[in-house]
């Protein structure tokens, strides 16, 4: 039986890095050990964002899934989303040669990459998501991102547009498929005609 474990995917894929929480230091050594947690770990757990998006939801495997995308219709399988911000800022130098005066022109489009470990629950190769993703990718318009994530950012309908898509060397991993979608963020405007 195969077991689908998706950090020895990504790790296989984009090469190895250091784990989420290291452990505890072996005993006699001089590691540094924290002081016993007191807060409160039976609090309630928050299910949707402010702007009621869902904060989990479940992967093709059954298992949870933290921060869930759907782009345009298709739920994405395990996405990680990273969003990356720029402003366009124009620098002009002070006379006498002490510092800059900063002008801010603009927020630059978001920047949002999503890589995404597509799984199925027969342990054959996912083609029909990539068949899915094909189709997005093929769409040559503004689509819509759903992630409780990026509704910070972005407006709630036709939001982003797919700049790239890469599907790298899965190194004989068969069960497998991981994708990654590069989109920046779409505003519509209004023309008011004075």
């Amino acid at each position: 039986m195969i077991t689908h474990d998706l950090r020895y995917i990504l790790a296989t894929v984009y090469g190895r890095t250091g784990i989420p929480f290291p452990a505890l230091p072996v005993e006699g050594s001089n590691g540094m050990v924290a002081d016993e947690y007191s807060q409160n770990l039976n609090r309630e757990i928050q299910k949707v964002s402010k702007y009621g998006k869902a904060l989990y939801g479940t992967n093709l495997l059954g298992r949870p899934v933290f921060l869930p995308a759907i782009l345009d219709g298709l739920e994405l399988q395990n996405p990680v989303v990273s969003i990356t911000g720029k402003k366009t800022i124009v620098e002009t130098p002070m006379v006498g040669g002490n510092g800059t005066v900063k002008e801010i022109i603009n927020i630059q489009d978001y920047s949002i990459k999503i890589i995404c470990t597509d799984m199925r629950p027969d342990n054959l190769w996912p083609e029909d998501g990539l068949h899915a993703v094909k189709e997005l990718w093929a769409k040559n318009k503004a689509l819509t991102l759903e992630c409780a994530l990026t509704d910070v950012f972005l407006q709630a309908k036709d939001n982003v547009v797919i700049t790239g898509i890469t599907l790298p060397e899965m190194m004989g991993i068969e069960y497998a498929q991981v994708y990654e979608i590069n989109l920046v963020s779409d505003f519509y405007f209004e023309l008011e005609l004075i």
